[in-house]
């Protein structure tokens, strides 16, 4: 999704990774084609969803290989607290690293949620 304003443009992308498999390599591979496209952008790029990787866990595989994409692709990624109430880091917002964020933050978890929505805001 491409949003603009008087002033800019920011590209939104959204991903849901259903959470019942381990993430395939197709997973990284389609990954890495959207950051592929995603970087020839002119504008800011915002991409978060439930990628349903433990992205906190350093040592876990799934988590270190996508750390390795994003930083294949000079990608921050902001959320640096809880967004499942087991404690895991599940929810992602990232930008590019030219990409300042304003504020990230993750609503309070309901009784019966798994998942948190992620809030951002990015200043071009």
């Amino acid at each position: 999704m491409r949003l603009t304003s008087a002033r800019d443009q920011v590209v939104i992308f959204n991903i849901y990774r259903p959470g019942s498999e381990k993430p395939s390599a197709q997973f990284f591979d389609e990954l890495t084609a959207v950051l592929e496209t995603l970087v020839i952008n002119a504008c800011p790029v915002v991409i978060g969803g439930d990628f349903n990787v433990r992205f906190q866990l350093a040592a876990d595989a799934d988590s270190r290989r996508l750390s390795d994409v994003l930083s294949s692709f000079d990608m921050v990624q902001h959320v640096s607290s809880s967004t499942h109430r087991c404690g895991n880091t599940l929810d992602l917002v990232m930008t590019f690293a030219d990409c300042q964020l304003d504020a990230v933050t993750v609503d309070p978890s309901t009784p019966s949620a798994s998942s948190q929505t992620t809030h951002s805001s990015c200043a071009a």
